[in-house]
């Protein structure tokens, strides 16, 4: 386990998430009293263009003063220009729109830079490995199989594919797969993991590309469109109380991502790239004390034309927190004794890598961060030119396949 890489890149991207907020507050002209990187005593600072910058004695995370934010400080004048309250609506939801917006640039740019160098992208809907003695042995599937359908259901994504097999363990299924521009149907049967999820054994296959500047732009931002899509499912499962808000809690982030800190520059930064957007999904919640949650009361504000009074705000932010602190340390301490539990058992304590952070191979970005288990037909070949290997045929492709998260 990598942790420290993994806290201090964590630190650095809610850095970056307060950097958002100050650019967004000085380009509409209020004030910003403070940024300070890290925590604890300042080491040192300096004042520029009226801002103080200081240096946290830990250097992770960090937090913004921008002036007025906080209705109850002492001094503040309610006709100043420069103060957040003073503020029109539109430009109070961009400065609060600036730490998100700053962690979604972020991640586009890392992917932008990925792309560009070469990294693995899906071949779509394509079997890559199979495990050995799996239900998709039994059934003789094959490397290079593209799948089709299943119970007759086309299928549009592998994640579609993962979630259809995983609600479905112990049932017959019929697959619809080609093969050598052959169509045929095996049938499988998912079989139950520890955890009642249904399995059969495959993983996605993916081929090496690098990609033209323009080329990789799109992907990047197609890839970027997929994050927000997926983010924006695990916001509805976490809302309404399903296996999203399991599967978020700090604990397992921190186990599932620390992995991936020794695999390789690469792999980091696709870690990175998912800290990144789910810090800022996180961040746009509409839950009090968060982003989001201001986000709401001034929406309200200017539905009603009225001002929610500052009192009324800030005991909704406070109560708000107490509760989001107190949910994440109790889903934390329930995964710790599952774990635990687990692991006095004999059983892998490790979660079969289903976290909602690890979206690269459900949306045809690459690996997934971390993973360890591959199969490399040509790892001394230097990657191919653009346009060489298409994403679709992996003939004459370094190929390279992982298991994907989770694995069906």
């Amino acid at each position: 386990m990598h942790y420290l890489p993994l806290l201090l890149a964590l630190g650095l991207l809610v850095a970056l998430h307060e950097l958002g907020h100050l650019v967004a507050a000085r380009l509409l002209g209020l004030r910003v009293e403070r940024y300070t990187l890290g925590f604890g005593p300042p080491v040192f600072s300096w004042r520029w263009r009226g801002t103080e910058y200081a240096l946290g004695a830990v250097p992770l995370g960090g937090s913004v003063r921008i002036h007025g934010m906080n209705p109850h400080a002492p001094g503040l004048e309610p006709t100043d220009s420069t103060s957040f309250p003073a503020q029109r609506p539109w430009k109070r939801l961009l400065v609060l729109l600036g730490g998100p917006l700053a962690n979604a640039l972020f991640a586009l740019g890392v992917l932008f830079a990925l792309y560009t160098t070469g990294t693995h992208v899906v071949v779509p809907l394509t079997v890559g490995t199979i495990t050995p003695g799996s239900e998709a042995a039994r059934a003789q599937l094959l490397p290079g199989d593209r799948l089709v359908s299943v119970d007759g259901e086309p299928l549009e994504s592998w994640s579609g594919f993962v979630e259809f097999i995983a609600r479905r363990p112990g049932r017959e299924l019929r697959l619809g797969v080609e093969r050598q521009g052959e169509e045929r149907e095996v049938v499988v049967r998912p079989r139950p993991d520890e955890r009642g999820v249904g399995r059969i054994g495959v993983s996605q296959q993916y081929v090496y590309r690098a990609h033209a500047p323009g080329q990789a732009l799109l992907q990047a931002l197609a890839h970027t469109g997929n994050l927000v899509l997926e983010g924006a499912r695990m916001g509805e499962r976490l809302l309404r109380g399903t296996q999203g808000i399991a599967l978020a809690n700090p604990l397992g982030v921190v186990k599932q991502s620390s992995g991936a800190a020794g695999s390789g520059l690469g792999a980091f930064l696709r870690v990175m790239v998912n800290l990144s957007m789910a810090l800022a999904f996180f961040h746009l919640l509409p839950l009090p004390s968060l982003d989001g949650g201001r986000i709401v009361f001034v929406l309200i504000e200017s539905i009603s034309g009225r001002k929610v009074p500052a009192r009324v705000e800030t005991l909704v932010h406070a109560v708000g927190f107490v509760a989001l602190l107190g949910l994440v340390l109790t889903v934390s301490l329930a995964d710790l004794r599952q774990r635990v539990g687990r692991a006095q058992q004999g059983l892998d304590a490790r979660e079969p890598g289903d976290s909602p952070l690890f979206l690269w191979e459900k949306t045809g970005g690459g690996t997934r961060p971390g993973a360890s288990s591959h199969v490399d037909d040509c790892p001394a070949r230097p990657p191919a030119p653009s346009g060489t290997a298409a994403a679709g045929s992996p003939k004459d492709a370094c190929t390279k396949t992982e298991a994907a998260s989770p694995p069906p």
